[in-house]
């Protein structure tokens, strides 16, 4: 007997609470000081997915603050996965 392929939209989503697509401009704080501004491509309770200019997300840290340009929101974050201009983040408990 043969299986048929699911059509994406029949995929379950693995994540516990739903993305959100979003424009929003930010910086990556470091410790250190060192600011990278990324633009916060989707976003949900627990975490969102950053895209950087050039090289930028190879010089994160695991650790950094997440700052919104559009308010004064600060999140802590820690690194989850990293690719060559994107990376996965999650909300820390310590966040504002």
């Amino acid at each position: 007997m043969y299986r048929t392929a699911r059509p994406y939209s029949a995929l379950a989503e693995r994540r516990a609470t739903e993305r959100k697509p979003t424009a929003l401009l930010a910086f990556a704080q470091q410790r250190d000081g060192a600011r990278y501004p990324c633009q916060v491509r989707n976003i949900s309770d627990r975490g969102a997915m950053l895209e950087f200019l050039g090289q930028q997300a190879a010089l994160l840290e695991n650790a950094f603050d997440l700052m919104l340009t559009s308010s004064e929101t600060r999140h802590a974050v820690r690194l989850i996965w990293r690719t060559e201009q994107t990376v996965g983040v999650a909300f820390s408990p310590d966040s504002d």
